[in-house]
């Protein structure tokens, strides 16, 4: 396979990009067979054909630095998510996320358990249900907004982020936020704060780059501005963290805890000495800040990009939009969203439209382009098509969703259109593949280990029905009375000239424009407008 580069060497991650123009001089041969599967920003966009020129699914690159196994094989994938012992996280890697302390993402064995058993509590009907309502209560006030504004959205990612932040704030931490719009999301900050909450949660998503990279204790020496606006963000998020943190411990101490704890609550009493004069903590008071941290940036940030993608994608296709709004139809009939039900309505709708929706936005632009695992210092084996293959010590598994999720054995290959690129995600809309196609006419339920959004196995995430309840809510309170369309700009040539130029502009964005960090998010922006439908053009 000629040279190859270790996918975690630091200086590669930092300086892929410059590097990439002098590696594509050399020999072909010398980096045709890894180089595809070592740009750590570039996993999402290169979907299968990485193993498709290898023909397998199951991929080995050797290096200096490290051996990493890349796969999109369901049967192997099934394997390494189950066998949660022997198939571990690789903690070392997945250590940049513990910025404040220990986190249930980043902490392996007994430690990760304890925050497991912690939180699994209050993922519960309760919980899910009150997710349900606030994300209601809250797109009526987004659609509301778009209305006052009277232009464009063409912001769609802060609005949508604005709403999540709020119904995760309120639901999980306690935390009520009364925001009209992406421009003023707080009044102003709290005494001893130099941004508001949402601000310092924004600005921290902003920096993460900068965080993962350099200590906090260098950063705070730096005189460069974008340095300095990095640790201004870590500390006003801490700074509210904390808050949170300590209002909550006087409410338990006055016994004002509501009806079942919340996620907040539950991590702020495990952080508490167990009896009157003790020092001992089931959690350290750092890892209860780092959980709250990790707990509301995969909380708020994940969802928000899944609802972006697929408003913009049913913008794309309004015939799909239209089957949606009809299936909404269907269910919910002329009620208003007052009387929209958790306990009746939310399964309906998931396992309608909406939820096929949800399934192949969640397929397209997988949450996480890859999952980590490594076989740490013992040799493991795993089973593919009938063969046993040995998994050397020390070596970094790969889950590669994107390719997973497009794996032509198991999921329908498209013809790319307009200015859809690799890996063709506004082509390969089909919402339609998920229902009425299983036994006795039920949702598609895909080959296990081919679909993983949630990821699977012991440590499948537990917020799954959390945020299944909040997207649900989000795309029935906005399709069922509202279309979402492309912004067409205004001139002499036809609507349907203008359209398409317009959804040609909306393809590349979708497919060329997005990258990773803590998620997969778009870095540009698709302008859409919001209108009735009973005034909409269905062109």
């Amino acid at each position: 396979m000629g040279i190859s580069i270790y996918f975690q060497n630091i200086a590669w991650l930092i300086l892929q990009e410059p590097i990439t123009p002098v590696l594509r001089t050399l020999p072909r041969s010398w980096i045709k067979d890894w180089f595809s599967l070592s740009r750590f920003g570039h996993v999402w966009h290169e979907g299968h054909a990485p193993f498709a020129h290898l023909k397998t699914d199951n991929v080995i690159v050797v290096s200096p630095g490290g051996n990493v196994l890349w796969t999109c094989d369901p049967e192997s994938i099934h394997q390494f998510l189950k066998r949660s012992h022997d198939f571990v996280k690789p903690v070392e890697m997945m250590g940049m996320l513990n910025l404040y302390g220990p986190t249930i993402t980043a902490t392996e064995g007994e430690e990760s358990r304890t925050y497991r058993k912690i939180a699994a509590p209050s993922f519960n009907d309760r919980t899910h249900s009150a997710a349900w309502a606030e994300s209601l209560k809250r797109s009526l006030s987004m659609i509301q907004g778009w209305k006052e504004a009277n232009a464009p959205i063409a912001q769609l990612n802060e609005y949508v982020a604005l709403l999540t932040l709020q119904v995760i704030s309120f639901v999980c931490f306690d935390r009520p936020m009364d925001a009209p719009s992406p421009t003023r999301p707080d009044n102003v900050p709290s005494k001893g704060h130099k941004l508001t909450y949402s601000e310092a949660i924004s600005s921290m998503v902003a920096n993460i780059p900068t965080l993962f990279i350099i200590p906090p204790t260098v950063l705070r020496f730096s005189p460069i501005s974008a340095h300095k606006d990095a640790i201004t963000a870590y500390a006003e998020w801490q700074g509210h963290m904390k808050g949170m943190r300590d209002e909550t411990i006087a409410s338990l101490s006055e016994n004002h805890s509501r009806n079942g704890q919340s996620l907040l609550e539950s991590f702020v009493q495990a952080g508490q000495p167990s009896n009157v004069g003790s020092q001992n903590h089931l959690v350290s008071p750092a890892a209860v800040l780092g959980n709250i941290f990790v707990f509301i940036m995969a909380g708020y940030e994940t969802s928000a990009n899944t609802l972006t993608y697929a408003m913009i994608l049913l913008a794309c296709h309004p015939a799909i939009q239209r089957h949606l709004q009809a299936d909404l139809d269907r269910i919910l009939g002329d009620r208003p969203p007052s009387s929209w039900s958790y306990e009746s309505d939310f399964p309906k709708i998931l396992d309608g439209y909406a939820g096929a929706v949800i399934n192949e936005t969640l397929r397209l632009f997988t949450v996480l382009p890859f999952l980590p695992k490594s076989t740490k210092s013992k040799a493991q084996t795993f089973t593919s098509a009938g063969r046993e293959y040995i998994v050397p010590p020390d070596t970094l598994i790969l889950i590669n969703t994107s390719a997973t999720h497009r794996n032509p054995k198991y999921w329908p290959v498209v013809k790319p259109s307009g200015n859809d690129g690799p890996p063709y995600p506004v082509s390969s809309f089909d919402p339609a593949r998920w229902l009425g196609k299983g036994k006795n006419d039920s949702p598609y339920s895909p080959v296990v280990g081919s679909f993983l959004p949630f990821s699977d196995g012991p440590r499948a995430c537990m917020g799954k029905r959390f945020a299944q309840a909040q997207l649900c809510a989000v795309l029935a309170t906005v399709f069922k009375n509202h279309s979402i369309e492309l912004a067409v700009k205004t001139d002499k040539r036809s609507y349907n000239e203008r359209w398409e130029e317009t959804r040609e502009r909306a393809d590349e964005e979708l497919s060329t424009n997005v990258g990773f960090l803590m998620s997969l998010k778009m870095r540009g922006q698709v302008p859409l407008r919001v209108v009735l439908r009973s005034t909409t053009d269905c062109n």
